[in-house]
């Protein structure tokens, strides 16, 4: 079940804050293969208009984006097409590697009752609604300054974490997916 605290009617103008994790919160979001699923499926749903991606970070069991639902997506939809999309691509790069023991433990993973044969994602995410610039200032940052955090330790700085929008908003590159900027909506 989704807990969130966005309305039935999601507005276009607003901006959400999406959190989702791996499946007990494991770690199996580490390898630089297993990031690049995840990034380019956070791409075409840029691509495919579902969204404006503004920033997002893949971190080794969660992942955290700043979006705008565009169309007729709601937070809802987006989340469930990226897990669907992203949990069927990491289940083959496991049957291709033949790695029994991730896949075990995705088995493992699934609940009784539930029809799938394994489980990537919890089931849960937190959708929040940016309500202020104030609210998206501090969402950026802490999205950038995760991979910093002293319990991750996954570089010294920002725009060195590939696997995040920070570079784009510290001006030291292009993020490795195309971002908008949100800093044109702090004015």
């Amino acid at each position: 079940m989704a807990s969130s605290t966005w309305p039935i009617h999601v507005d276009p103008a607003y901006l959400y804050f999406i959190t989702t994790s791996a499946i007990q919160h494991a770690h199996v979001f580490r390898r630089d293969l297993i990031k690049r699923i995840l990034v380019d499926s956070l791409n075409t749903g840029r691509i495919l208009g579902q969204y404006e991606l503004f920033a997002f970070v893949i971190m080794p069991n969660h992942v955290h984006f700043i979006i705008r639902c565009l169309k007729d997506y709601a937070p809802a939809d987006i989340v469930r097409e990226f897990k669907k999309a992203t949990a069927n691509l990491i289940l083959r790069q496991y049957e291709a590697e033949d790695n029994q023991e991730v896949l075990a433990f995705f088995a493992s993973a699934v609940k009784p009752g539930q029809k799938q044969e394994h489980a990537v994602w919890e089931d849960e995410y937190q959708a929040k609604e940016v309500f202020s610039p104030g609210f998206l200032r501090e969402k950026l940052d802490y999205i950038h300054n995760n991979p910093l955090q002293p319990h991750w330790r996954l570089t010294e700085k920002a725009e060195d974490y590939v696997w995040s929008s920070a570079r784009f908003y510290t001006g030291s590159g292009r993020a490795i997916i195309p971002v908008s900027d949100a800093r044109e909506l702090l004015i």
